[in-house]
C-alpha cells in the first residue's frame, strides 16, 4: 500500500521470529533489558508458565477454553497450533501502539512470522538462526523445560519448514552460542537501519483480526 494511505506517524512492525533452540526469547530479553526503543508486543499461548515467567508481561498464560473464546471475538491478529499447543498474537498489542506512532517488536513463532509477512508485506521479518541444527537441539536439550516428547516434535518442526524460513524473511541473525549480545546488537543495527530507510511502509491501517483457525 501506498504510504501516503496511512498516518505518516505509524510505526514499523518488525517480526523476530526463529526455530526453536536459536535463542529468539534469550536476544529479544537483551534489548528489554537495554531498554530499547520500540513496543515489545505480548503473545498469548496455551500453557503454565514455566519458572519465572509472568503472566501479561512474558506472554498471556491462556487455557484452550479461554483461548478459543477470545478467538471467536476478533482477539487475535494471527493464531498458530505448533508443539501441539496454541499461539496467538492480541491486535490491541500491535495495532495501538503503531497507530499511536511507536516502532513494535513482535516475537512468535515461525508459522506465525510466515502468515503475517504473507498478509502484511511491510512488515520487517527478522529471523534468528542457530549457528548449526546441531546446536540447537543441544540447547532445548541442556534447558531442560521441556518433556522428551515435545523435544522431539520442536526438532522436527525446525528441520521440516522452520528452518527454511531463512530463505524468505527480510534479514537474518546468527545467535552464536556464547554470543548473544552480538546477535542482539545486530537485531538492533537492522531496527535503527529500516528507520532511516525513506519508504517506510506502514502496516498498522491494515491489520485485521482473524476469527478463525482457517
Amino acid at each position: 500500500m501506498s504510504p501516503a494511505t496511512d498516518s505518516p506517524r505509524s510505526g514499523l512492525l518488525f517480526l523476530v521470529t526463529a526455530p526453536s533452540g536459536a535463542g529468539k526469547d534469550s536476544v529479544i530479553g537483551v534489548l528489554r533489558d537495554r531498554g530499547a526503543d520500540v513496543t515489545f508486543a505480548i503473545t498469548a499461548l496455551t500453557r503454565e508458565p514455566r519458572r519465572g515467567e509472568r503472566d501479561g508481561i512474558d506472554h498471556f498464560f491462556l487455557t484452550d477454553a479461554e483461548f478459543e473464546r477470545r478467538l471467536s471475538i476478533g482477539w487475535f491478529l494471527e493464531t498458530a497450533s505448533v508443539y501441539g499447543r496454541r499461539y496467538g498474537t492480541p491486535i490491541h498489542q500491535v495495532r495501538a501502539p503503531l497507530l499511536d506512532g511507536r516502532d513494535v517488536m513482535l516475537r512468535l513463532d515461525v508459522q506465525g512470522a510466515r502468515e503475517l509477512k504473507r498478509r502484511y508485506p511491510g512488515a520487517i521479518a527478522i529471523f534468528v538462526q542457530p549457528p548449526s541444527p546441531e546446536e540447537a537441539e543441544r540447547r532445548m536439550r541442556s534447558r531442560a523445560t521441556e518433556s522428551p516428547r515435545e523435544i522431539e516434535r520442536r526438532i522436527t518442526a525446525m528441520r521440516d519448514y522452520e528452518l527454511s524460513f531463512a530463505e524468505e524473511a527480510d534479514f537474518r541473525v546468527v545467535n552464536t552460542t556464547g554470543d548473544l549480545g552480538r546477535a542482539a546488537d545486530r537485531v538492533w543495527e537492522i531496527v535503527t537501519s529500516v528507520r532511516r530507510t525513506p519508504e517506510r511502509t506502514a502496516v498498522a491501517a491494515d491489520l485485521t483480526p482473524v476469527r478463525s483457525l482457517d
